[in-house]
């Protein structure tokens, strides 16, 4: 029984590093009154979340779990906490130095919540039961909240906070309802023995709960109609959580998403999928329209994350490996991380010293920053370039190839056209900032102000610069990990 517990607790090492940690964070932070380097532990309790991962990496196996079947140990579960560690390790490295330019005046709690909030994500990510997905949920939630309303002296943070804690708990209340649903249904919460339930219960009742819990999720995804928040929340939130907000949590809800719906609902796919193909039709055209229109960056960046959202929804719909689906969502949420991650760590640069400012990332601030800052110029270049599908940006274009070839594999040709059609659409609103970059004459006053990035923020940038050129330079590595991965889904 003790080995058995010793094994368990291996296999969650990373919840168990990060919440020591965190708690560790908050007595230092206690009881010491002089200043310390509170982002260097921060990033070791990553880096040792993340070694423990390599470490125990053997124990994740097909099939396998933790805690009496609470958690699921393998390579998918594997896969996702290395992401999502990665992930807040990038958007740690991006807050550093630019914090107090951002309104927050209290790093220590930032730090704090900024690793519960990722404890959260795992768990989210890695349940097999539905009581402890909402629980990861809760945690990842309730730490995002206060996240987001960090900035304490920018209104626009409180604002943001104050929209996403309200619209969020409604999105909660229905992903509870229908878990409740569910249980009365099936006499249990497990993942698995839903799915082995399902013949026996009333089909009516099932798509109705299916339904409720689906609005949880497609909520955290940012997909359309449950996006209205993601805009308001990005624009208002410190560009650190945003930039967390638009990856790790977007791939905590996609790993959680595919998990349920592919297994728990397996059998009714035939009911959900039809939901799936709106949801991904109208969130792609809805998300890349309403981006053309937009002069704040993060805003852009917002809509952008919503018809990217949509392209990862139609992967949802060719499950099995045959199909490949499934290893296209990974290689294109992996893609979409280094990408987006890097796209807002060039804005937080450049807009950090205008956060007073009623419009501190408005693209006229991007005017000649090719020639004022040309690391920050190239970077950008390589990011929207990647997110437009366009090369050299190879990673964002063979990640579209990969899930709009395993759409038609599923013969959904048709919502595979329409996402082609979209990602040429986005090429305008990408490439308008290349243009501003290289093409338009900063002003007077932006001319003189030439950023200059701190130095783990250009350890960031280079990390997704050189991670979204070689993903596109040498798919096959990822791709066919990702395709071992769901194999033994």
């Amino acid at each position: 029984m003790n080995q058995v517990w010793i094994k368990d607790l291996a296999l969650v090492s990373p919840v168990i590093v990060l919440s020591v940690g965190a708690l560790l964070l908050i007595l230092i932070e206690s009881f010491v009154n002089r200043p310390w380097p509170r982002e260097l532990f921060t990033g070791l309790v990553l880096f040792c979340g993340i070694f423990s991962l390599e470490i125990f990496a053997p124990g994740y196996v097909s099939g396998g779990t933790a805690f009496n079947g609470l958690i699921y140990a393998d390579g998918f579960s594997w896969f996702f906490t290395f992401l999502l560690l990665v992930g807040a390790l990038l958007a740690l490295m991006l807050g550093i130095h630019t914090l107090k330019d951002e309104g927050i005046e209290s790093p220590g709690e930032y730090y704090v919540l900024l690793l519960i909030s990722t404890v959260g994500a795992i768990i989210f990510s890695t349940s097999a039961e539905l009581i402890t997905l909402f629980l990861g949920l809760e945690i990842m939630s309730m730490a995002l909240y206060c996240l987001c309303g960090s900035a304490i002296s920018m209104r626009r943070s409180s604002e943001s906070a104050l929209k996403y804690f309200l619209l969020g708990s409604f999105s909660s209340a229905f992903m509870l309802y229908g878990v409740a649903i569910l249980y009365g249904l099936t006499g249990s919460t497990v993942v698995d023995q839903i799915a082995s339930a399902i013949s026996k219960t009333d089909v009516t009742a099932m798509h109705f709960g299916m339904a409720l819990l689906l609005i949880g999720f497609v909520f955290k995804l940012g997909a359309v109609p449950f996006h209205f928040w993601a805009p308001d929340v990005y624009e208002g939130a410190p560009t650190p959580i945003t930039a967390y907000m638009a990856c790790v949590i977007k791939a905590s809800a996609v790993a959680a998403m595919l998990r349920v719906l592919w297994t728990a609902f397996g059998e009714l796919v035939l009911f959900w999928s039809g939901a799936i193909w709106y949801l991904a039709f109208f969130t792609m055209v809805i998300g890349n329209i309403i981006a053309l229109r937009q002069r704040s960056l993060k805003r852009m960046l917002a809509y952008s994350s919503i018809a990217h959202a949509g392209y990862i929804l139609v992967g949802f719909l060719a499950p099995g490996v045959d199909f490949g689906g499934g290893a296209a969502i990974l290689y294109y949420i992996v893609s979409y991380t280094v990408m987006t991650m890097g796209a807002f760590g060039v804005v937080l640069a450049v807009s950090s010293k205008h956060s007073a400012s009623n419009h501190p990332d408005d693209i006229s601030r991007f005017n000649g920053l090719g020639y004022r800052s040309p690391f920050l110029g190239f970077a950008m270049s390589i990011f929207m370039l990647s997110l437009a599908g366009i090369p050299p940006g190879m990673a964002g274009l063979l990640g579209k190839v990969y899930i709009f070839s395993a759409a038609v594999k599923a013969d959904y040709v048709g919502l595979a056209i329409i996402g082609v059609l979209c990602s040429a659409i986005s090429s305008y609103y990408y490439l308008r900032v290349i243009v501003a970059m290289y093409f338009v004459e900063a002003d007077e006053d932006e001319s003189v102000k030439v950023a200059r990035p701190s130095f783990p923020l250009v350890g960031a940038l280079s990390i997704c610069i050189v991670a979204a050129v070689l993903l596109g330079l040498f798919p096959s590595a990822l791709y066919n990990s990702a395709a071992l991965v769901m194999a033994s889904f």
